[in-house]
């Protein structure tokens, strides 16, 4: 499965959301390698290993982060409450934080890379 099915498989505005929140990890990342992980219905990143998703919902758009509770968020702008992941939401292109999502980008990647 190509990002292209992956997202387009929800109706917009996700899609674009989801090329947006793209677009930003790989701004900030250009080494990362990029796949469908069909089964989690995500686009995953890696570099070291798996650091952050854009994951397309039925009304909007997710960037997860593998170790999110694991991040430095003193303004709580992450959401999620299982024990690892944590992720931004976003509904539409818009609404996208450029600076705040580039901001978590790095910090999972410097806490990736130990």
């Amino acid at each position: 499965m190509t990002p292209e099915e992956l997202f387009y498989g929800f109706p917009e505005p996700v899609p674009a959301v989801c090329w947006k929140l793209r677009d930003i990890v790989l701004e900030e990342a250009p080494d990362a390698v990029e796949a469908v992980r069909p089964r989690w219905k995500l686009l995953g990143f890696d570099l070291d290993q798996y650091f952050c998703a854009v994951a397309p919902q039925r009304d909007h758009a997710r960037i997860l982060f593998e170790h999110g509770i694991e991040l430095d968020d003193p303004d709580g702008k992450l959401q999620g409450s299982g024990s690892q992941v944590r992720y931004l939401r976003y509904d539409s292109p818009d609404d996208v934080d450029e600076a705040l999502v580039r901001d978590f980008v790095r910090k999972a990647i410097a806490y990736q890379a130990g």
